[in-house]
């Protein structure tokens, strides 16, 4: 009789402590990087970033630097003796279009950044107590969301950006500054309902949890239970939520802006530069109007591809 032997491959203990060191976070960025689309997205909005924050070292001119002899100048010309090209060519003040873009990037960002931050801080803290504590809370809280969300966005976000220019006290307060704190102001205003309904389903889900009831024996308030438990078992959808929003309120500040009720010049946004290109010549409209747009197509679009990637990266049901 002859006997047989079979090998059975074990995986060695560094491999098993390898596996079992990588966290959470570690997987989902281990997800996030096979994500082709999403990696493209993240490069393409880390170089507009970076541009827009050394506009300072990068651009050629100042962005509000006037040459009336020079207005409407075609792409690459040259400009006063000793002075950069015009990558861009001017507009109709004579301001080098390029230089702008990468201002107005900065602007922008900053305020896509900004409102971003504020309403998921908003909606995350209504959301989680709302869904966490329920009852008269949870009615008051969402109903007052539900008002909120039934509210015609666009026209009201004019009136309101309209009406808080005309406070003479806010003007001599922020100066400058005032058309991107109104812009701000307004976005976040309208913009945090959605998150907190996102969270609200999650502390439902979450407040009945055994770790949770564990905190709740253990006397542990109910504001850390919120904040150090509901929370942050509730981060992966709230950052694919912010992540999706910040591209959405670049839209809304662009549209705001190439209306005329949004930041005002010499302050330069993607959306303002297109409602200055309205009144271009027609050989230059297109380049104009294409240069600003294009950067707020490229910015969202890479950032929906990032968010995409993370949604997917941060699905607990994926395998690695």
């Amino acid at each position: 009789m002859t006997s047989t032997t079979s090998t059975v491959l074990k995986p060695s203990p560094s491999a098993l402590s390898n596996d079992k060191s990588i966290s959470q976070w570690g997987m989902a960025w281990r997800r996030l990087r096979r994500h082709r689309l999403a990696m493209i997205g993240l490069v393409i909005l880390a170089v507009i970033v970076v541009s827009s924050l050394a506009a300072d070292w990068i651009a050629p001119y100042t962005f509000d630097d006037i040459d009336l002899g020079r207005t409407y100048a075609p792409v690459m010309s040259q400009g006063d003796v000793g002075k950069p090209l015009h990558y861009l060519g001017t507009d109709g003040l004579g301001r080098d279009v390029f230089t702008r873009l990468l201002y107005a990037g900065r602007v922008s960002l900053g305020v896509a950044l900004s409102v971003t931050i504020l309403v998921t801080i908003i909606g995350v803290v209504v959301g989680a107590f709302s869904g966490y504590f329920g009852g008269v809370v949870d009615t008051v809280l969402m109903r007052f969301t539900d008002v909120m969300l039934t509210l015609p966005d666009l026209p009201l976000l004019l009136i309101l950006s309209s009406s808080l220019r005309q406070f003479v006290a806010l003007q001599d307060a922020l100066g400058d500054a005032l058309g991107v704190v109104i812009m701000i102001i307004v976005l976040t205003l309208f913009g945090w309902m959605f998150d907190a309904r996102l969270v609200r389903g999650q502390s439902l889900s979450l407040r009945t949890r055994e770790f949770v009831d564990a905190s709740r024996s253990l006397g542990a308030s109910q504001a850390r239970i919120v904040f150090s438990h509901i929370v942050p078992n509730a981060l992966a959808p709230i950052i694919v939520s912010a992540t999706l929003g910040f591209g959405g309120v670049i839209l809304s500040e662009s549209a705001l802006s190439f209306l005329g009720f949004g930041i005002m010049p010499p302050t330069p946004t993607w959306g303002n530069m297109l409602n200055d290109a309205r009144s271009a010549p027609l050989q230059y409209l297109f380049v104009q109007a294409l240069s600003p747009g294009f950067c707020i197509f490229l910015t969202v679009l890479s950032i929906n591809f990032v968010g995409d990637g993370l949604r997917d990266a941060l699905d607990p049901r994926l395998k690695m």
